[in-house]
């Protein structure tokens, strides 16, 4: 009975390792990768080429990666889904620089410097235009396409409603240079060749103004306007607070080294990341410290933080586009056949975009698994997310310390990145007048918690492997030791046995000599 008992824990502790070791092997958030060369590890890999047949001077991406708007020289606005098929493409009055898309892609907004901002539908219907009399520099569309702010080369600024109404303008004095919206169109930024940045309200009057000595090149707002950034022509970046005092012209002021061409918030506003004119990279944090730099081999026109907050994409015009990390190290980059004059995020931060003087929008996709293991992060493996009509869903707070981004970009070389997924009732319509909520991923699911219990049993998988080993061990000793116990035992018992068994029939043979004895004197009495 003791034997099997031991024989039972010895099954049952074989039987949990090999349970712990299949866990291991079917769960990659586990799996040893010490064997991995992450050299050879591609973060991200070519989706689609767009071929545009001109110069690309500016690209934005839908939320979930599902379309890109391209704004080119050859006076072509073009519309592509994500498999690199042109949908569409209308013929403006002359170059491009500028493009938006809404964050379903519902919504389409070009500039062009026939001085007309264009609306489109993502069948390529052209819903409106409006004649601003001036180039236009910057245009960008609000998440649900409800708003449009435009800035052109003659000082104004302009908003429209989705059905193309204007609802203000204002004469800034000097050329528009970049515009931002935030993702509910209630707050609009500007920065201008007069030096001036403008925070306005949805009715457009002025939250504030503050004058910085510099040419602003690029705006960057965070969703609900909490932070909004600036890189000037002086070399310097800015950040300002929407409720900051009065008697401050901005939050912090940095001088990276050169012309400033696009600036990029994180979600929250905590980091600021910079593309300049001396070929770098620069990424602030909030107090405006400078965290680091990466240099390239060309001017930055443009850079985008991703709604994650999981890496940095740049755009330099030594053809190559760059996937950096938060902390300034290289994840990946691609080189095309021109310059990179424009790149976009995805909302869901799982496309990246770049438009090339080689005339091509370049579409690439995130590989979830190598960039996991680039970071050493297993929060980006791949998993099941909440879907609505195939797109993706983002979570999002709208508060001050969880701010999504709205990403804006450089002179003539504007980049958006685009808004908030969502789904709205109506193409277009704002979730205002449809009465649907906006609503993101509802967070962590059952996989998260499953692979949280994997990791900890497989941390336990050595200790167990050698506790197991000794109890093998022991038990096998043990075992052995009674064994030879057992034997020694029955050897004395058949000793014992034996000695009884001459001392019974000595005995017998004793006894039976006495009855000899006795009858040999019977018969000499007889």
């Amino acid at each position: 009975m003791k034997q099997s008992s031991g024989t039972r824990v010895f099954l049952g502790l074989g039987l949990l390792f090999c349970l712990l070791s299949v866990a291991a092997a079917s769960d990659p958030a586990v799996s040893d990768n010490e064997d991995v060369d992450l050299s050879e590890l591609e973060a991200f890999y070519l989706l689609s080429r767009c071929e545009t047949g001109c110069i690309v001077n500016a690209v934005s991406l839908s939320s979930g990666g599902d379309y890109v708007a391209a704004g080119c020289f050859d006076h072509n606005v073009s519309f592509f889904d994500s498999g690199g098929t042109e949908l569409w493409n209308y013929v403006t009055g002359n170059i491009v620089y500028t493009v938006s898309v809404s964050s379903d892609g519902s919504r389409v907004a070009a500039g062009s410097n026939d001085n007309k901002v264009y609306f489109f539908n993502r069948a390529g219907d052209l819903l409106w235009n409006y004649d601003t009399g001036g180039i236009l520099n910057s245009v960008k569309v609000s998440a649900y396409g409800s708003s449009v702010v435009a800035g052109n080369e003659d000082g104004r600024v302009y908003l429209f409603d989705g059905n193309g109404t204007l609802l203000w303008s204002f004469d800034s004095g000097d050329a528009v240079r970049d515009v931002a919206i935030s993702r509910d169109g209630d707050y609009v930024a500007a920065g201008t060749y007069n030096h001036y940045v403008y925070l306005f309200d949805r009715e457009g009057k002025k939250v504030w103004e503050r004058r910085t000595g510099s040419v602003i090149n690029s705006v960057s707002m965070t969703p609900g306007a909490y932070y909004v950034a600036a890189g000037g022509s002086n070399n310097n970046v800015y950040l300002f607070d929407r409720k900051m005092e009065q008697k401050k012209d901005y939050s912090w002021m940095n001088d990276p080294g050169d012309w400033i061409g696009s600036v990029s918030l994180t979600y929250n506003g905590s980091h600021m990341a910079a593309g300049s004119f001396d070929d770098k990279v620069y990424m602030f944090n909030r107090s405006g410290a400078k965290l680091w730099e990466y240099g390239t081999g060309g001017d930055v026109y443009s850079v985008s933080a991703s709604p994650d907050t999981s890496y940095i994409a740049a755009g330099s015009w030594d053809h190559t586009f760059y996937i950096l990390s938060m902390e300034g190290e290289e994840l990946w980059k691609y080189t095309t056949l021109g310059k990179i004059n424009s790149v976009s995020v995805s909302r869901d931060s799982s496309t990246v975009a770049a438009g090339s003087d080689d005339g091509t929008v370049y579409i690439f996709s995130r590989n979830a698994t190598a960039f996991a293991l680039l970071l050493g992060d297993d929060r980006f493996l791949p998993e099941e997310v909440p879907v609505n009509d195939g797109k993706a869903q983002v979570e999002e707070s709208d508060q001050e310390l969880n701010d999504a981004t709205v990403i804006t970009g450089g002179v003539e070389n504007n980049v958006v990145s685009s808004s908030p997924a969502s789904e709205v009732s109506g193409e277009g319509q704002s979730p205002e007048a449809s009465g649907s909520e906006y609503s993101d991923s509802e967070g962590a699911g059952p996989e998260e918690s499953s692979s949280g219990v994997l990791r900890l049993l497989s941390s336990l998988k050595l200790p167990l492997a050698i506790f197991l080993a000794f109890s093998v061990g022991s038990v096998l000793v043990i075992k052995k030791v009674k064994n030879k116990k057992q034997e020694e035992y029955e050897d004395l018992e058949n000793f014992e046995d034996f000695e009884n068994e001459e001392y019974s029939r000595d005995s017998e043979e004793a006894f039976e000599g006495e009855d000899f004895f006795e009858n040999d004197d019977s018969l000499e009495n007889k």
